[in-house]
């Protein structure tokens, strides 16, 4: 192909566009993260105590995953953590082996509640669920799956992490 003066200019220009295009979308790729420095200036560990009392699977499962990510903030920012998570009332029927009273079109947030909870657990969060809620809504403590574990009361584990 024979390039004129005009061909190299048209050729510049559209790479030159190509090249802006490419800043301005890898741009907030490179851009830091708002980090915590005043909320957590002089902290080396936290506890905290999340208690979760969400009647609606899907909103659950998007709490639990901002568990997971705040513990993986802080200890991004060197701060170490030991949280826990209690799990009262409507929430605690999602958390049975057999997902007995739960819908079709819930199973899949109850499947995306449990595989959080198991993410969880493998950062050392501590999930706990209340024996209260569990005998409301008639669920054996024994059939909670196994990276829950049943307390006697949660407002009572909550008080006592504080």
């Amino acid at each position: 192909m024979h390039y004129t003066g005009k061909n190299i200019l048209l050729l510049t220009l559209t790479l030159f566009a190509l090249l802006q295009s490419m800043i301005a979308v890898s741009a907030p790729l490179i851009t830091p993260q708002p980090r915590d420095t005043q909320s957590l200036h002089g902290l080396s560990s936290a506890k905290a105590v999340f208690m979760l009392s969400i009647k609606d699977a899907g909103r659950l499962s998007h709490v639990l995953n901002v568990v997971e990510k705040t513990e993986k903030g802080m200890r991004a920012q060197g701060v170490n953590t030991k949280i826990i998570v209690v799990i009262i009332g409507p929430s605690v029927a999602f958390l049975t082996r057999n997902r007995r009273g739960i819908s079709y079109k819930d199973q899949r947030n109850v499947s995306a509640v449990q595989k959080s909870i198991h993410k969880l657990k493998a950062l050392g969060i501590r999930t706990e669920v209340c024996s209260i809620a569990l005998r409301g809504m008639d669920i054996a403590p024994a059939n909670i799956i196994p990276d829950v574990q049943a307390v006697g009361n949660g407002f009572i584990s909550a008080i006592g992490y504080q």
